[in-house]
């Protein structure tokens, strides 16, 4: 598990080991770019620290740590939040390929990761092997800190046979979710009622001209916004569904900004029951009462809702 070291601390690699070279692949990029000449300044984000598993606590001697702690500090700096994988080996297994890397949390909140599929890729960004792994092993990341661990690349899942793997890089495989539009409107009973039918026609249109969302995303979409007499600001929006699943919703956290940026009002909804069906949108109408308004003479030239990040 630990055969990177051997050259890391100065033995002689056989003639069958890998040239090692540390490369690094982010969920989230870094901003600052890796010199190749050299550091000329030191670059914005979070040095990460070694963090040691328990199982390799003990296997590892004073001078191993040492030089694993030195790698982990030399790393390039990573933009904050970000979770990273950085290879410094790939080596021969029986099994296929070894390679160790070092899983990099730069958030300031521990972290742990479950079954997720990791790729080596060489050369210009071709794949040279793809497997799942199951990274919750790895136990607890804390902050700002990174933990080597090794992975073995089993050799039934090559994509590519006799190739040079002097210049690669591990990393995650993120998935691509597939962008989908909820084309079916769906309206409450009440609505139906009191909608002509151009009105509905027209709501139909708009819905469809709205931007795809992300299979298994949903969101809202502001709408239409008018004061009423009274001072409370009569809000529709469109809830859309792009899972596989209904959704019921019996309260809703609301805010509302206005062009500025700045909170016009916010409340939490009551909706009874409102449900949402898959792959389908539904308009609501959420009334701001007077009292829950913040900012008097809001810009509505531009306008939306969201739901409180808490």
């Amino acid at each position: 598990m630990l055969s990177f070291l051997k050259n890391l601390l100065g033995n002689t690699p056989t003639s069958e080991e890998v040239r090692q070279q540390i490369q690094e692949e982010s969920i989230l990029p870094a901003t600052a770019e890796h010199s190749q000449q050299g550091k000329q300044s030191a670059p914005a984000g979070v040095v990460t620290s070694l963090s040691l598993h328990p199982s390799w606590e003990d296997k590892l001697s004073s001078q191993e740590k040492y030089a694993l702690s030195f790698m982990a500090q030399e790393l390039e700096p990573l933009a904050e939040g970000s979770i990273s994988l950085a290879g410094t080996s790939l080596v021969p297994h029986d099994a296929g390929v070894e390679v160790t890397a070092f899983i990099r949390n730069s958030s300031d909140r521990p972290m742990t990761l479950n079954e997720m599929t990791l790729v080596v890729l060489f050369g210009d960004q071709q794949l040279f092997t793809r497997q799942k792994f199951d990274l919750a092993e790895i136990g607890e990341i804390p902050p700002r800190s990174a933990r080597p661990w090794s992975f073995v690349f089993e050799r039934e899942h090559f994509l590519q046979v006799d190739v040079l793997l002097v210049s690669w890089k591990i990393a995650f495989e993120m998935a691509q979710k597939k962008m989908v539009l909820p084309q079916q409107l769906e309206l409450e009973e009440s609505w139906i009622k009191a909608l002509s039918d151009e009105q509905k026609n027209s709501l139909i249109e708009l819905a469809k001209r709205l931007p795809s969302i992300k299979e298994g995303e949903v969101n809202i979409q502001s709408m239409q916004i008018r004061t009423e007499e009274s001072g409370a600001l009569n809000v529709m929006l469109l809830i859309r569904n792009g899972s596989s699943q209904s959704l019921s919703f019996e309260k809703l956290p609301l805010v509302l900004y206005d062009a500025t940026g700045e909170k016009v009002a916010e409340g939490l909804f009551e909706l009874g029951s409102l449900t949402v069906h898959a792959s389908t949108s539904k308009p609501w109408l959420f009334i701001f009462p007077p009292e829950s308004i913040q900012k008097q003479d809001a810009d509505f030239s531009r306008w939306k809702v969201s739901v409180p990040q808490s």
